[in-house]
């Protein structure tokens, strides 16, 4: 059942607590660390785009359109809606002649509360490019266009894209197709669900140059190299995913799903991190992940500092006074 891991602290009281469970296992499938139940299946959400974007870029999307690494890590983003974020849309919707009428993502208000402050200022509304989920829909458009196939029907599960997308998570995760559960992600697409010790041994096999005797290796590559070179492309300014890797992308590559789901590979150890928080509340992941990384000796504790409002959060009333902070409270076993 899930454990404690991350305390709410207003004065000296604990006010709210944080439970989940955490899968951290090698390229092996060998469990290093479990807390809770590591055989938890729980929805990948938006934690799946890397395994997503591989799907299209076996479909030589790069090489045909002449895709760049900042593009890649949109097709893999949530990104926030600012202005980079939608010049490089622009740039790759031209690239692979694609309009926004064909993507099916939906429409919602830039993440980033300063571009959705612009954009009002404007007098405009929100368009499909401002959904996190564009980029990623862009490549799969791209992606079947390659393949011949209806453009229309991209998002249903059964279009050859989704198809090689299922089948992709099924190797990466070493899980049967027939075990996996499906479900609608908020953005129309499929996704899927897994044991949470699985999740993690997707993200392990990501960094393993030599998962599947290198079937995915270029696809791998793009990938890791573009979230880690282009960190602010796979969220944005102020965000989780993006400092971790703008900080630490030398050594790890990470992605946040919605429903507190966060998923992180150690690059040159082959080894994943899979985390699910139980009440799905965001607040704990930054915490939780932080403090992984520092109790494995990937990041250290002086390091963890540049991240301090990630790691240990202050809880901040309406007039900026700092009244409590959030902490994590757990030990890895």
């Amino acid at each position: 059942m899930p454990v404690k891991l991350v305390e709410v602290i207003r004065g000296n009281t604990v006010e709210s607590i944080h439970k989940g469970d955490v899968a951290i296992v090698n390229s092996k499938g060998e469990i290093i660390h479990e807390l809770g139940n590591a055989g938890r299946v729980a929805f990948f959400r938006s934690a799946g785009k890397p395994l997503q974007a591989i799907a299209a870029l076996e479909t030589g999307i790069v090489e045909e359109y002449g895709l760049g690494l900042n593009e890649i890590a949109i097709m893999v983003s949530s990104h926030s809606g600012e202005q980079e974020h939608i010049r490089t849309i622009k740039g790759m919707m031209e690239k692979t002649g694609i309009n926004e009428d064909m993507l099916k993502c939906g429409v919602h208000e830039p993440v980033n509360r300063e571009a959705a402050r612009q954009l009002a200022l404007a007098g405009e509304s929100p368009t499909r490019l401002h959904c996190n989920c564009s980029g990623k829909h862009i490549g799969l458009i791209a992606a079947s266009k390659l393949k011949n196939a209806d453009v229309q029907g991209y998002h249903l599960e059964s279009h050859p894209i989704q198809k090689d997308i299922k089948n992709i998570i099924s190797e990466f995760c070493n899980v049967d197709l027939e075990e996996m559960e499906t479900g609608i992600d908020g953005c129309s697409l499929p996704i899927y669900a897994v044991p949470l010790k699985n999740m993690a041994l997707s993200y392990a096999n990501l960094c393993d140059a030599e998962f599947n005797k290198g079937k995915y290796s270029k696809s791998q590559n793009y990938v890791i190299s573009a979230m880690t070179m282009y960190p602010e492309m796979v969220a944005g300014k102020g965000r989780l995913d993006t400092e971790i890797m703008r900080n630490f992308g030398d050594r790890v590559i990470s992605k946040m799903g919605a429903e507190g789901i966060y998923c992180a590979g150690i690059i040159g150890k082959n080894i994943g991190i899979a985390i699910k928080i139980d009440d799905g509340n965001s607040r704990a992941v930054g915490p939780a992940i932080i403090d992984i990384l520092i109790q494995m000796k990937i990041i250290d504790k002086s390091e963890a500092e540049a991240l301090i409002n990630f790691w240990k959060p202050p809880v901040v009333n309406h007039n900026k006074v700092t009244v409590g902070k959030i902490r994590p409270v757990f030990k890895l076993k």
